[in-house]
């Protein structure tokens, strides 16, 4: 019975861990999302001025 009892906990432990990770993975996947989306509105906006300073100029 104590072999069943330690085999469940472990079974627990390691679930949690694996759950952790899925959670730790998906916040590292977003972040990434959130950088990528931020350096194309940061290139959005350089082509913008660009094309403004461009507009004014001629």
């Amino acid at each position: 019975m104590q072999f069943k009892q330690y085999k469940e906990e472990n079974q627990d432990e390691l679930d949690d861990y694996v759950e952790y990770q899925h959670k730790k993975n998906s916040k590292q996947v977003k972040r990434k999302w959130r950088e990528i989306e931020a350096l194309k509105e940061q290139k959005r906006a350089q082509r913008e001025i660009v094309s403004y300073d461009d507009y004014v100029t001629h």
